[in-house]
Formats: structure tokens, sequence, C-alpha cells
């Protein structure tokens, strides 16, 4: 609710970085779903932490992976000068 916003509507920077709010939950959705139960996969904070470390990883790396093979099937062939 607004009454408990870090960054208020009125903020000059408030646009900006709450276009980004939907990538977080999305992505701390994505993790919840992988939760059996809701249960973490390890016990620990450290084997946790390195459990959300390696959750964010496989993240960026799939999607650099599928960026790249987007950006790939778009380029236009480039031509190799003999």
């Amino acid at each position: 609710t607004e009454n408990v916003r870090a960054i208020p509507p009125s903020d000059p920077d408030f646009s900006r970085l709450y276009a980004r709010r939907n990538d977080a939950e999305a992505t701390n959705r994505s993790l919840d779903d992988t939760l059996w139960l809701r249960r973490a996969h390890s016990v620990g904070h450290e084997r946790q932490h390195l459990n959300l470390l390696g959750f964010a990883l496989a993240t960026n790396a799939l999607a650099t992976h599928r960026h790249r093979d987007r950006q790939a099937s778009s380029d236009p062939p480039t031509t190799v000068a003999a």
C-alpha cells in the first residue's frame, strides 16, 4: 500500500523503479514455485544462500541464452572479406 512504500509516488525515481517491481515479483514467484510445500531445498542459511545464488545464476544464464538466440536470428548475415 502507499502508506508503507519506501519510495513514494511523488518521488522523481518512482516510475523508473516501480516498473521493475513486476520483474522482481515474477522472479520471486518462480522461486516459490520450485519449493515443495513452500519448504527450502536445504538446511542452514549458508546452504539456502547458495541455492538462491544458483537459482539466480540459472535464471540469468537462461535469459542471456535466449537474448543471444533472438539477436542471432534477427541479425543480417555477415560476409567475410577474402
